[in-house]
């Protein structure tokens, strides 16, 4: 398993698809997003107006943070866009 701070040597070789449950209105739609590296499904990103998820691969369990957890995680761990 890798620590945040690995991520960085990572090669980026990702694909992401967007998938869109629900018709518009915007505001009341969840958002997936689907990361694949190499042809493997890393996740599922889902984006909803109280929290960002995150479920792994073919697990079954979906990691949630609020939008305050998830400001606070990216400025401790994430770096600015090249």
């Amino acid at each position: 398993m890798h620590s945040a701070l690995s991520l960085y040597s990572w090669p980026m070789a990702h694909s992401i698809g967007l998938k869109i449950d629900h018709e518009l209105p915007v505001s009341n739609v969840d958002v997936k997003i689907v990361v694949a590296s190499d042809g493997d499904r890393l996740g599922v990103v889902r984006v909803s107006r109280g929290s960002i998820d995150w479920k792994p691969g073919k697990a079954k369990r979906t990691w949630s943070l609020t939008w305050e957890q998830f400001d606070d995680l990216m400025r401790q761990f994430g770096h600015p866009p090249r």
